[in-house]
């Protein structure tokens, strides 16, 4: 990954033109660079929309920005389909007197990237109480014949956070967790408390999602999942950027770190919170929440590491995941050779 791409995005994604369009004049990043990064991780509906500013395109060769706006009427069209899926869907749940939290996806889009082609996403991600997962899977495999739960739910359900099949061409993730291990416990009632309506141009009418608190934590912990993986992409990243830059200057730093150490995430976290920080070089650009990362400990993140660190990274990763979880490391290391083998076993 080219990671010297981040910094000059930060400032792009902040809205600092001036200091976007003199990083790409002098060659941080050149022009090539950000064509290879933009290309690798599916950048072209974000940059096409980011980069309409004259000095900008004066820089950009037109064939790269036609191509970029291609994938920005693409994803434009995807997502507007993908609605109008949604709103049937919203529509049967309600009528049967169910209902989910939406995640990820086009709220992500529209809430913090500002509109819905802005951001690659092709299914969606649902939320629904865990002790009313079985039952809506089995209204849903009644309904659209999705996967059901089956006999061996209760144990899936301790193991993995999500089921995922399809609903006619859409692909849908249910989940019944934001994230399941034994290290922590995501306080589940605060996720349902603290959800909020929010309106989705073309979805008729509101939809449940979650806080910016627990948007972002959902964020934090799939950036951390796919790094124990080595299967981050810089969508993740930008994703978490953006939530922060939202919510840097409104959110209780001091309250937000406090309920992650009360669910046992604050290792998990913090590092993730500090590679962003240092990848984007962003301690200007989220001030509030560089002060308070300094006041929790130590600013060396391992997310960070294993990134840079191409020749350690198979060595490192089991040393990475067994230090950020919060239980003894005999009692992880078993928990990591059982549960992967179960899961897949059950799914």
């Amino acid at each position: 990954m080219e990671v010297s791409c981040f910094p000059w995005l930060a400032r792009l994604l902040a809205g600092d033109m001036d200091a976007a369009v003199h990083g790409l004049s002098h060659g941080t990043p050149d022009v090539a660079e950000l064509t290879r990064f933009a290309t690798a991780h599916q950048l072209g509906p974000l940059l096409f929309r980011r980069t309409d500013h004259p000095a900008l395109q004066a820089m950009l060769p037109n064939s790269l920005r036609q191509k970029w706006q291609e994938t920005y009427v693409r994803q434009w069209l995807a997502g507007e389909k993908l609605i109008g899926q949604l709103h049937r869907l919203q529509q049967a749940f309600s009528n049967s007197g169910k209902e989910f939290v939406l995640l990820k996806g086009p709220c992500l889009a529209q809430g913090f990237y500002g509109d819905l082609a802005q951001r690659k996403y092709e299914d969606i991600d649902l939320l629904v109480p865990a002790r009313l997962a079985r039952p809506t899977l089995r209204w849903l495999n009644k309904e659209f014949k999705f996967p059901g739960g089956g006999l061996f739910h209760p144990l899936l359900a301790r193991l993995t956070h999500a089921k995922s099949g399809m609903m006619g061409d859409l692909g849908v993730d249910l989940h019944w967790a934001l994230r399941v291990h034994p290290s922590f416990s995501i306080d589940e009632a605060r996720v349902w408390k603290t959800r909020q309506p929010f309106n989705l141009p073309g979805a008729g009418c509101a939809v449940n999602v979650m806080s910016n608190e627990y948007a972002l934590v959902l964020t934090l912990l799939e950036i951390f999942d796919d790094i124990s993986r080595l299967e981050y992409s810089a969508k993740g990243f930008i994703d978490a950027f953006l939530i922060l830059h939202t919510i840097d200057s409104t959110m209780n730093w001091p309250g937000f770190f406090a309920r992650r150490k009360t669910e046992r995430l604050h290792r998990i976290v913090f590092d993730v919170l500090t590679m962003i920080v240092e990848l984007f070089n962003a301690r200007d650009v989220l001030p509030a929440l560089t002060a308070n990362l300094a006041q929790q400990g130590p600013a060396e993140s391992r997310s960070l590491k294993i990134m840079l660190a191409p020749a350690s990274r198979l060595n490192g990763l089991w040393s990475y995941r067994l230090s950020l979880y919060d239980m003894p490391r005999p009692i992880s290391a078993l928990h990591l050779l059982i549960s992967g083998p179960l899961r897949t076993l059950l799914m």
